[in-house]
């Protein structure tokens, strides 16, 4: 078991590494309290540079400004060349990694952005302190979205080989935790109920185009996943229990425990830890 944390300090969670703190706790540790990294991957640096890009395309027809799609491409260019970290290209060099960023990204601007109404993108939120807890709650939010019956909601661009289905089935699974905290910053943020759906915008990074799928799934209620109730704790008690008492024990069978991903895969604790109150 690793060393517990200060139980008076608040420990900062960002919003997109939640899931891996209950996927990995070692992972999380290593990444979000000690600063080791690894390579970035093609993929997911593909997934930055189309982000990066379609963020333009959304934010400048949100404040009502021209936009064109040139001025998208050169951004995704710049992201795929000039990506300012390291990047293990051996899966996907950058010549494909760019023809299939063009790709997904003219299908978000064709199929996705029309059919949304964004009343913000990338929104920084103040943290949230939950003194109780010893939680620091921060991120920045993708998108804000006005549904039909005029509620609000939170979604989130999310890419990867099998982000979207052949059918167009988006997949949802894992991504509550992360959800649940951007639903929570944002109504903390707006100060009103953000009552709609969280959305994900989901895009298949297949190489070619008949493997290169866009969709839009949803997730009900994820914040109340995270907060739970007085009968049943949610899962920030959980998270701020492995946090207060070190608990940091690795997973092996997470899909990302590989040493392209993990900058402790070979010195992580794969032994069944569990904290106590």
């Amino acid at each position: 078991m690793n060393a517990a944390v200060n139980p008076d300090k608040i420990i900062s969670i960002r919003a997109s590494s939640l899931s891996d703190l209950f996927d990995c706790p070692a992972r999380w540790e290593a990444k979000n309290l000690l600063n080791k990294r690894t390579p970035a991957g093609a993929r997911t640096r593909l997934g930055t540079a189309v982000h990066e890009a379609v963020t333009q395309w959304d934010y400048l027809n949100l404040i009502g400004e021209d936009v064109t799609l040139e001025e998208c491409r050169e951004i995704l260019h710049h992201q795929i060349w000039q990506p300012g970290e390291e990047v293990d290209w051996s899966d996907l060099d950058q010549n494909a990694a760019e023809a299939i960023g063009h790709s997904l990204m003219q299908k978000y601007i064709t199929h996705i952005a029309p059919t949304q109404k964004f009343i913000g993108v990338e929104v920084r939120c103040e943290s949230l302190i939950l003194a109780d807890l010893g939680i620091e709650l921060t991120g920045t939010i993708d998108r804000i979205y006005e549904n039909n019956e005029g509620e609000l909601g939170i979604g989130d661009l999310k890419s990867g080989k099998n982000a979207v289905a052949s059918d167009g089935t988006v997949k949802t699974v894992g991504h509550t935790p992360q959800m649940g905290i951007y639903t929570v910053l944002a109504s903390h943020a707006l100060q009103e109920p953000v009552l709609a759906p969280a959305r994900i915008y989901g895009l298949t990074t297949g190489k070619t185009d008949k493997g290169q799928h866009v969709g839009i799934g949803e997730i009900d209620s994820p914040a109340e996943v995270l907060l739970g109730t007085e009968e049943e704790p949610g899962l920030l008690h959980h998270a701020a229990k492995l946090i207060k008492h070190g608990v940091f024990y690795g997973n092996s069978k997470s899909m990302m425990c590989h040493d392209k991903y993990c900058p402790v895969y070979h010195t992580a604790n794969f032994a069944n830890n569990f904290y106590k109150d």
